[in-house]
């Protein structure tokens, strides 16, 4: 199908990254942008967008979708008492049908906020079924997701901390990876190419080098983005083991990069890795300092991500303006130790509206289809009212984007050319339905783990990953 975007405010990228907004109309024909012009003659569909804001789609490029199901449950909660009631606690207790119910949520949650592409790096292996479910769910949001299939070793059960042979379990994924790689379309006929495959891999130091050179090699040759985390500061040094071991690939991706050294951000620019940050968890978690502006300073390719809907938000307006604030509250707190104050600002707005958008596909390798809003490129995009008591008589419309809007800003969500989020509502789910199959689903769960002491399990998982001495 084709339709017309009316007379909207465009975001356009420069060649230095700054943005401008001038009046264009946009032509949409099937899944691809057709032509961006002055007044073209259309009798079709047409969206009237005067005075608001059109913008290339969000990239988020780093969440677990599977963990929507658990907002609000690590809210005072370090990466340890993530990783105990969470990642290697929560976990266990999914059942198939528990996963598609919290995939559903995720996407749900990301298209109402503007996103349109996700990289979710899924860590929930426990069997083949959940894994589909996953899938499944990604396929029928409408998203485009790069699911990011990530071996890894979950309890078997808690109170006491029990696992599962390592070996055994890995070896078991990891067939399960490569049948999922010969499947074209991921999923079945019902995916139409937005839901791809990708590979999320960590604990790289406890791994045989040449497996998982033969593995990067295999993904890279399928053109599959490669996630890792990267917090040496939590024994996932991803980064530097990569520059150390001469582990290379054009499609990576280092989640965080946090503490990460000069040395190994000029290894991920020379080699052409993204960077995902993820400020808001990345500061709750211990992390480090977020490190997106010192990665784009450096010249290495990078993105925005929200992480995790049990950490903290999934709005990506939220994530850039946090972003935002805090580097210039470490660039102003630099000036105040030489007794200096600052003249002018060094992060900019237009800098972190390119890191969600144009430098997010950049991170992930895909900015020759999205990002930007171009002739030929998919039609991923958004259209932001100006309308509420927030944005009104907004004249600098990046500064709009970024200091005031809200998700309940989006009126319209357009991913693969099919209208997804319309006057504020979402098309592909009955809201009204889904949210109380979502609250009455977290409710079973919660029932089910009610006898767990999370404490306890915190503490085994942090004797597990070698974390306890640094605990305090």
């Amino acid at each position: 199908m084709s339709f017309l975007i009316k007379g909207g405010r465009v975001l356009t990228f420069d060649a230095d990254k700054s943005v401008s907004f001038p009046v264009k109309d946009i032509l949409i024909d099937g899944n691809r942008i057709a032509q961006i012009a002055d007044n073209i003659p259309f009798s079709g569909e047409t969206i009237d967008a005067t005075d608001k804001i059109v913008s290339p789609g969000f990239i988020d490029t780093h969440r677990h979708c599977w963990q929507s199901h658990w907002r609000t449950a690590t809210a005072n909660l370090s990466l340890l008492g993530y990783l105990g009631g969470i990642l290697l606690g929560r976990s266990v207790f999914y059942r198939p049908g528990d996963v598609y119910l919290a995939q559903v949520g995720a996407t749900a949650e990301a298209i109402h906020c503007g996103i349109t592409t996700v990289l979710d790096h899924s860590h929930i292996q426990l069997s083949e079924e959940h894994i589909r479910k996953c899938i499944q769910a990604s396929v029928e949001s409408g998203i485009r997701s790069m699911y990011c299939f990530a071996p890894m070793t979950l309890p078997t059960s808690l109170n006491p901390l029990k696992m599962p042979d390592l070996t055994a379990e890995h070896n078991r994924q990891m067939s399960l990876f490569y049948d999922l790689a010969k499947e074209l379309p991921l999923g079945g006929s019902d995916n139409d190419g937005r839901v791809t495959l990708g590979l999320g891999y960590d604990g790289l130091q406890f791994r045989p080098l040449d497996d998982t050179q033969k593995l990067f090699e295999f993904a890279a040759s399928k053109g599959m983005p490669i996630t890792l985390h990267d917090c040496e500061h939590h024994n996932m040094p991803a980064l530097k083991f990569c520059r150390e071991n001469k582990l290379t690939s054009n499609t990576m991706v280092f989640s965080h990069a946090s503490y990460a050294s000069d040395q190994d951000l000029e290894y991920a620019r020379d080699h052409g890795a993204g960077i995902a940050s993820t400020p808001e968890s990345e500061m709750q978690m211990g992390h480090g300092w977020p490190e997106g502006f010192r990665a784009l300073r450096m010249g290495v390719k990078t993105g925005l991500g929200v992480d995790s809907s049990a950490i903290c938000s999934g709005d990506m307006f939220y994530t850039m303006r946090l972003l935002l604030q805090t580097q210039r509250a470490r660039d102003n707190a630099e000036l105040a130790q030489r007794g200096k104050i600052p003249l002018k600002l060094s992060a900019m707005v237009d800098q972190v509206i390119y890191m969600a958008t144009l430098g997010g596909a950049e991170a992930v390798h895909r900015d020759h289809e999205i990002g930007s809003l171009e002739v030929g490129k998919l039609a991923d995009l958004i259209i932001i009212s100006v309308d509420s008591p927030l944005m009104v008589a907004s004249v600098d419309l990046a500064a709009a984007m970024v200091m005031h809007a809200t998700p309940a800003d989006v009126e319209t969500v357009i991913v693969n050319g099919e209208i997804v989020k319309k006057g504020g509502a979402l098309q592909r789910v009955n809201w009204d339905v889904l949210k109380k199959e979502l609250a009455k689903n977290r409710a079973e769960m919660e029932e089910m783990y009610k006898h767990i002491d999370w404490d306890q399990n915190t503490v085994d998982v942090g004797e597990m990953w070698y974390l306890m001495p640094k605990a305090e």
